[in-house]
């Protein structure tokens, strides 16, 4: 086995076990935010919620009678996907109705991959005389400095290092519409084609004031690189010293020097996922069920956890943009890997395996959150009217974001990019960003009291030959 375990640990990079354990988790994490999604309902409107099927399915003897707070309820309904009756519609185009849920989940699946769960990993290795540094390191370690037979070397804990990671999730997310329009389309059925338009207009729409909000943190700092955004908000603002120690008091984070660009990507994130109250493209009470009236089986179901998948994709950009990432505040207080043990101009690279892991379960509970948020807003708004989603948009978010990014440029302009040799943005500039977001804030309040409302949608419409322009005649015996 020595030899198979020499080879194992030569030829296979760290980023496949990442890969393996990152897609089982997101996965698993699917299935259960489907039992969360009904027990945030359940809270919303005062009841229980799933909480009888158990792990045993009420077949296996010793767990039959232990129903474990409804934590097999996912495997049921998963169970019940596969059993139930794939069945095409007649007229259906065979091959894009079976291309479009694998589409989907496909794309979904992809995005994952560039995102930084756990900084930077660095470990030392000795080499054997004669061998070399390229005998011994698989793939995608970066060599720092080699003396003698000593070699450091560092990966990523992340699947993908991409320097356009945050430009290779939009695109990728943006194919996602294709697998609702080809659905729609595909199923020969007037409400499902009508739902992928619908779609359609709400990506076109929404993709804007999304780009926009990305670039309002890429233009400070000068990067598309998702870990690099993650290492330059693991700094604090306003440090004090207690004896020998130094610490930060307010964590650097986009979100409080950038609320409103927050703001603007939580709301798209929501409308690119097709969530409440923006999802005008399944819509039951109007298209029965939209682009998947006619799906049944596996390939509505690959429909389904392609939602939540994005909903995990779209919510750990979200921390990365905004929230820090892996960096938890005041923690390293504790242990000095979390904040990186390596130098402090360099946070994300640590020499233990365990605080990079402790970094990914940081990261995860924070994108937990935004899920929560997700669904907590279903349960909470009613959905809009298509013109009122097609407004928001053009009369609200788009110019907003216009106004936010021109103001962070304006800012950039004056204050210069965040220091090419830290990558941290100063308090002063910091204090400018917030400021910025306050004025715009009021200006956007007194724009709507100037600003005329569009005209009134809900009017009487006069209708010709209509039996409603005039009293019902009665009716002769």
């Amino acid at each position: 086995m020595e030899p198979i375990i020499n080879w194992i640990q030569s030829n296979v990079p760290p980023w496949f076990y990442l890969a393996f354990i990152v897609h089982v988790v997101v996965l698993g994490a699917v299935a259960y935010m489907i039992l969360l999604e009904r027990k945030v309902a359940s809270w919303s409107q005062d009841r229980i919620g799933p909480n009888r099927t158990g792990l045993g399915f009420g077949i296996i003897p010793f767990l039959k009678d232990f129903h474990f707070w409804g934590l097999g309820q996912p495997l049921a309904d998963g169970l019940k996907f596969v059993l139930k009756e794939d069945y095409r519609p007649k007229g259906t185009d065979r091959i894009l109705f079976t291309l479009a849920p694998i589409l989907m989940i496909t794309v979904v699946i992809i995005s994952i991959a560039v995102i930084p769960w756990g900084g930077t990993k660095q470990s030392v290795t000795y080499l054997s005389p004669g061998e070399t540094a390229g005998d011994v390191l698989p793939s995608g370690m970066r060599v720092v400095d080699q003396v003698s037979n000593r070699v450091t070397y560092q990966w990523d804990f992340q699947i993908a290092d991409l320097n356009i990671g945050v430009l290779f999730i939009l695109a990728v997310l943006g194919l996602a519409v294709y697998g609702v329009v080809i659905g729609g389309w595909a199923s020969n059925n007037k409400y499902s084609f009508l739902g992928g338009l619908r779609a359609t207009a709400s990506m076109i729409s929404y993709e804007i004031p999304l780009g926009l909000a990305v670039l309002c943190v890429a233009v400070v700092f000068g990067t598309l690189d998702l870990g690099t955004i993650v290492e330059t908000q693991a700094h604090y603002w306003i440090d004090f010293k207690v004896g020998d120690a130094t610490y930060g008091l307010i964590p650097a984070w986009n979100v409080f020097t950038q609320p409103l660009a927050f703001l603007l990507f939580l709301v798209c994130i929501h409308a690119e996922a097709n969530r409440a109250p923006f999802d005008l493209a399944e819509a039951e009470q109007e298209l029965v069920g939209g682009y998947h009236t006619e799906y049944s089986s596996m390939r509505f179901a690959l429909f389904f956890l392609a939602e939540y998948a994005g909903m995990i994709t779209t919510s750990a950009v979200c921390v990365a943009l905004f929230f820090g990432g892996w960096h938890l505040p005041y923690i390293e207080w504790l242990w000095k890997p979390l904040a990186g043990d390596v130098n402090s101009a360099t946070p994300s690279v640590t020499t233990s395996l365990l605080a990079c892991a402790i970094r990914a379960g940081v990261f995860f509970g924070k994108t937990a959150l935004i899920i929560f948020i997700f669904m907590w807003v279903r349960w909470s708004l009613p959905r809009f009217r298509f013109d009122q989603l097609m407004g928001l948009a053009w009369r609200g978010l788009i110019p907003l974001s216009v106004l936010i990014f021109i103001g962070t440029t304006l800012v950039v302009y004056f204050f210069g990019a965040a220091p090419r040799e830290t990558m941290r943005m100063p308090l002063t500039m910091a204090i400018a960003m917030l400021a910025l977001n306050f004025a715009l804030l009021i200006i956007i309040a007194a724009a709507s009291f100037i600003i005329p409302a569009g005209p009134p949608t809900n009017r009487r419409l006069p209708i010709s030959n209509s039996r409603f322009q005039t009293p019902a005649t009665p009716a002769v015996v």
